[in-house]
């Protein structure tokens, strides 16, 4: 639903508008925006900025996180189930193990990570918050910008929100893995600056993320692929025997950058996290299978993935339930167009999405039968987002849009770790547009999601591990 007015699941009656608590002007908002967030991939399109963060009920926002961990714990169990060892799963889900070059060859070990960090794309629907897909890896976008986003807001209104913190999380779900394996608490963040934008700031938010290590008795370092393996150390005795993987090896292998001395690392004992295999918990087709059911489910876990999964399938010929009746699969597909969205198993942000009621039926057609003859796709039927009021200013004024944000909350270590959330407006309307599934793409602006501080949200004031 969109409109003029918000969705019940995003007010709190009981509490005042964000706005009516803001203590800095339009153009102080906006240079603190600009200054804190330079250099990251946070989008910033003028003319018009956030005034202040989306501020959930406290209910509403811990069930964005209950609902990421459930969910994520059963795409984990659904690609487990493909079979034995994660180059035999890989082939299951039709992806290529060469793919994969970093699959460290110790299963035991990838399937302990493989869901170690993972944000969802939400929307609110109908019926509540729907998740769209999985981003599970380490290098998705949300951890730096939420932090920074979250910086902002509580210097500029006189209430202080409660926001779990990204990247303190992360540190935590490293801490844990130190205990459990009684390794030195030493991190190198391997990277590229390739990777980066090259500037100032870029670096400013790499050493930002090396002192939240250290500030909790890390000894860390950001290690560029031609200082591996030499830099770790010598093998059996590494300097950092923890690696975090904070790159994609296909975009080094699209750009021609060798994945050999991270391998060589890995082979001298680098503990690189999250393992490669955290991509095939990324791939569409995995929640398609939770979507479609599988034997081991129960009742209760069929029931919350009917209710904040929408229905999704892998485009294979044959015949599936949908909305109480028996159908073929492609018919329905092309009968119904609007009432779906066909998507690439593998890929992330909104690239490569095609939604059923802005496509052609010529060019829909088209695109679902390719994606039937090759069996990469999935489909999913369309959600129609609800839509939030938001205050947004040009740095001289404000006014109030209504938004419908995807709204990222953030798990590492099956910890909750903030929430992120992308939107569009259409220019100064601020009315909600229908590019909301491919957010990720140009023209998004990005913000904070947070709720209200209190006792029972903020235990420990102040605290990084629980947030701020």
């Amino acid at each position: 639903m969109t409109g003029s007015s918000s969705h019940p699941w995003f007010l709190d009656n009981e509490r005042p508008a964000p706005s009516a608590l803001r203590t800095a002007s339009p153009s102080e908002v906006t240079a603190l925006l600009r200054e804190e967030l330079a250099g990251l991939s946070v989008s910033l399109p003028g003319p018009w900025l956030p005034a202040q963060p989306f501020v959930l009920p406290r209910q509403s926002y811990d069930e964005l996180f209950g609902i990421a961990r459930t969910l994520l714990a059963l795409v984990r169990r659904a690609v487990l189930a493909l079979g034995t060892g994660w180059p035999a799963r890989a082939e299951a889900l039709g992806a290529d193990p060469h793919d994969y070059p970093l699959l460290s060859g110790q299963d035991n070990t990838e399937t302990a990570y493989c869901s170690m960090m993972a944000r969802p794309d939400i929307v609110i629907g109908e019926r509540g918050p729907q998740l769209l897909e999985f981003n599970v890896s380490g290098t998705f976008g949300g951890p730096n910008e939420s932090h920074g986003l979250t910086e902002v807001w509580q210097h500029t209104h006189r209430e202080r929100f409660f926001g779990h913190d990204p990247l303190a999380t992360r540190v935590r779900a490293f801490e844990d893995v130190c205990a459990s394996r009684r390794l030195p608490r030493a991190i190198a963040i391997i990277g590229s600056l390739g990777d980066l934008e090259g500037d100032d700031a870029d670096i400013r938010f790499q050493e930002r993320e090396l002192e939240q290590f250290r500030r909790r008795g890390f000894t860390a370092d950001f290690l560029e692929p031609d200082r591996l393996p030499e830099a770790l150390g010598r093998p059996g005795n590494l300097r950092y025997p923890l690696g975090l993987r904070n790159f994609a090896p296909a975009d080094w292998r699209e750009r021609g950058q060798s994945l050999r001395p991270v391998h060589d690392a890995q082979r001298a004992g680098l503990l690189l996290l999250p393992p490669q295999s955290s991509g095939l918990l990324a791939n569409k087709k995995a929640l398609a299978l939770v979507s479609e059911g599988r034997p081991w489910m129960t009742r209760a876990e069929r029931r919350l993935a009917e209710r904040h999964l929408p229905w999704t399938r892998i485009t294979l010929p044959g015949r599936t339930r949908w909305e109480g009746q028996e159908h073929e699969l492609l018919e329905l597909l092309l009968v119904r167009r609007k009432r779906f969205v066909l998507k690439k198993a593998i890929g992330m942000m909104g690239r490569e999405v095609l939604v059923g009621r802005y496509t052609e039926p010529v060019d829909w057609r088209q695109a679902v039968e390719a994606a039937f003859a090759a069996g990469d796709s999935i489909v999913q039927e369309y959600v129609e987002p609800a839509t939030c009021a938001l205050e947004l200013t040009d740095g001289t004024s404000t006014f109030t849009a209504h938004v419908a944000p995807v709204l990222s909350p953030m798990l590492f270590g099956d910890r909750p770790g903030g929430c992120w959330a992308r939107f569009l407006t259409d220019g100064a309307s601020g009315s909600a547009s229908r590019g909301v599934i491919s957010v990720g793409g140009a023209g998004a602006s990005e913000n904070a999601v947070l709720t209200w501080a209190g006792p029972t949200a903020h235990p420990a004031a102040g605290t990084e591990e629980e947030g701020r």
